[in-house]
This record gives structure tokens, sequence and C-alpha cells, in this order.
């Protein structure tokens, strides 16, 4: 199980979201649990890549697929793994952007190469981009 939560002043911790709420109270009163302590990448950070995917797909005619598009921009950026397959083609898939996956510093690189990838191949604005994105988040 894994929880959010937040360190206050008096040194206790305090469940971050009504749905760590919820698993604490699954918890027995007066057992003993172990926890690995990670300081979790920027969520909001996550959620306003995903509106800058949303963005464009509802201002762009090219993909009926906003999953498909948000991979190949990933690839484009940068951010693959490729192999050769059996037929000696090379194959390129994104990496994942899941939270223990990618680090913060790797995520924000991430973010920025795909606003250039999306300046170079849809031919908007970075700064239209950068500005209008906040009204998808």
């Amino acid at each position: 199980m894994k929880l959010f939560l937040v360190k206050q002043l008096n040194n206790t911790l305090k469940v971050a979201y009504n749905s760590d709420y919820d698993k604490i109270k699954k918890l027995k009163v007066g057992e003993e649990y172990q926890c690995e302590v990670k300081q979790p990448r920027n969520l909001k950070f996550h959620r306003k890549f995903f509106s800058l995917i949303n963005m464009l797909f509802d201002n762009q005619e090219r993909y009926s697929n906003s999953d498909r598009m948000r991979k190949d921009l990933i690839i484009e950026a940068g951010f693959y793994d490729e192999w050769v397959d059996f037929q000696g083609v090379i194959q390129r898939e994104a990496k994942s952007i899941s939270f223990a996956s990618m680090t913060e510093d790797d995520f924000s690189d991430l973010y920025s190469k795909v606003i250039d990838v999306i300046v170079q191949y849809f031919n908007f604005d970075k700064q239209d981009i950068i500005d209008n994105v906040e009204q998808y988040y």
C-alpha cells in the first residue's frame, strides 16, 4: 500500500489526500508497520503534461488517438528504448513516464522537449502553448 503523507510541525505525519485517509483506516491500531519514505514527483506537473497533450490533441487533425500521439511525442523528444526486431527493422518504444520510472528532473526535461517537438511538427507558437496549457490544467 502506498500512502502520500505530509510532515507536520510537531514531527508527525498526516495523510495528504482523502484516498490515503481511506487506506490508512484499514490499518490496525497498535500494529507495527514498515514504511519507505520517498519524495514523489510533482503530481501537479504530471497533470500539466497531460493537459498539454489534451490541448494539442484537441487542436490538431493528424491523430485520432491521443495515446499514440503522446507516445510519438515522447519518442520524438528522445525518450525511447530502441531495438532491432526479427526482420532487422529498428523499433522504438516510448519510455514510461510513470512516477517510478522517471525522476522529476528527467520529467521536466521531457516536458520542455515535447513542447519543442510540438512547435516543430505542429507549427504552434511556443509562448502560445505555454500560455494556453494553463486553460487545460
